[in-house]
């Protein structure tokens, strides 16, 4: 009894804490979204300033490269990552 009442309670606990990740990585996701969507705006501002580009267009364009070129980055090393591990697990 004294086993299963402390298995429940961990149980208890991991749920807690995974939700709390959950909610951390939206978090972070969101705010990759915000600064590369001002990053793009402070580009696409010099570049409207310097050269005369409209401002939308390279707004859209750089907040897109500074949001999923990294992100491409970061799932291209978690895929390595995994292929790497998977050999070293099969060996």
């Amino acid at each position: 009894m004294n086993e299963e009442r402390q298995l429940q309670e961990t149980r208890r606990v991991m749920d807690r804490a995974i939700r709390r990740l959950d909610l951390f990585e939206y978090v972070l996701f969101g705010g990759a979204a915000f600064v590369s969507l001002l990053g793009g705006a402070a580009i696409a501002w010099i570049l409207q300033v310097l050269v005369g580009a409209p401002f939308r267009i390279f707004w859209v364009v750089m907040s897109l490269l500074l949001f999923v070129v990294p992100g491409a980055v970061v799932l291209r090393r978690e895929a390595h990552t995994e292929t790497t591990k998977d050999e070293t697990d099969g060996s």
